[in-house]
């Protein structure tokens, strides 16, 4: 791993993350990319705005990042950091970025369901399913530890592709965590025909990484998902957000999503 972007917004949230990505970056050796989309204001006809130039907008959220910068070279050591700030829409601009820099990994923060998520907190979920980099998302005030546990939620109903399982292992083997599969089945589902699929499918896709395999069951996913965190001391989620066309977007609930909002613990979000 060698570039991890974080956008900031300045709020709570976005420092939290701040914070768990200069952890990983300091274990991993990776460069911190501290990154700060701003939007700049358009006069409407017939009202007073006062407007600030571009440049003096960009002096300033430098000011701020720098002064974050610090904070976090103060806690963690020597990281290597860079900063940028720029003007643009957040999801645009952040997929554009990933692209243009070679990002490893995106971490970013948000709060709990009910709560008000923040700027980048409400666009946390769009970024997880429109760029193609592994997001990783922070529960508000989690610290940075190597995670000994993982665990992989996963429906078993396809063939996941081969570059989606090895960004996966990469992560596994980066941390040499123990890995866990489980599907949570619902009350009225056959877990030995899932079994025995499943057993077929990750024997094949996971080949030599070594796993246990696990059926909670349960009407409410994101409740046993978090059951299965506390009973096993998970330390890190992993999922598998699916590619939808636009009418199926529209009517698709998102356990990712939900879950993004939800999970105790850091959530690894790797697009199939």
């Amino acid at each position: 791993m060698k570039n991890i972007l974080v956008p900031i917004d300045f709020s709570e949230v976005s420092k939290s993350a701040a914070n768990y990505a200069a952890g990983l970056a300091r274990y991993t050796s990776a460069k911190l990319i501290l990154y700060y989309v701003f939007a700049v204001p358009i006069p409407m006809a017939d009202t007073p705005l006062i407007l600030i130039e571009p440049e003096e907008f960009e002096r300033q959220n430098m000011k701020l990042l720098h002064a974050l910068d610090r904070k976090l070279k103060t806690k963690y050591g020597k990281i290597e950091t860079e900063l940028w700030s720029e003007p643009g829409f957040v999801v645009d601009a952040i997929s554009r970025f990933t692209k243009n820099h070679k990002i490893d990994l995106v971490i970013m923060g948000v709060t709990g369901a009910g709560k008000n998520p923040g700027l980048l907190g409400s666009n946390t979920t769009s970024i997880m399913h429109r760029i193609a980099n592994p997001v990783l998302v922070i529960p508000k005030g989690y610290e940075f530890k190597k995670p000994s546990t993982i665990a992989l939620a996963c429906d078993y109903k396809s063939i996941l592709p081969e570059e989606t399982i090895n960004t996966f292992k990469t992560f596994v083997r980066l941390f040499d965590s123990e890995v866990l599969v489980f599907n949570v089945l619902k009350k009225d589902e056959l877990a030995s025909y899932q079994k025995s699929a499943t057993e077929v499918n990750f024997e094949n896709t996971l080949g030599d990484m070594e796993h246990s395999l696990y059926f909670p069951s349960g009407d409410d996913m994101p409740k046993e998902i978090n059951k299965f965190i506390d009973k096993h001391k998970v330390e890190m989620l992993v999922m598998f957000p699916h590619h939808y066309n636009l009418i199926e977007g529209l009517f698709h609930h998102s356990a990712t999503k939900e879950m993004a909002f939800l999970s105790r613990v850091p959530l690894l979000s790797i697009y199939e």
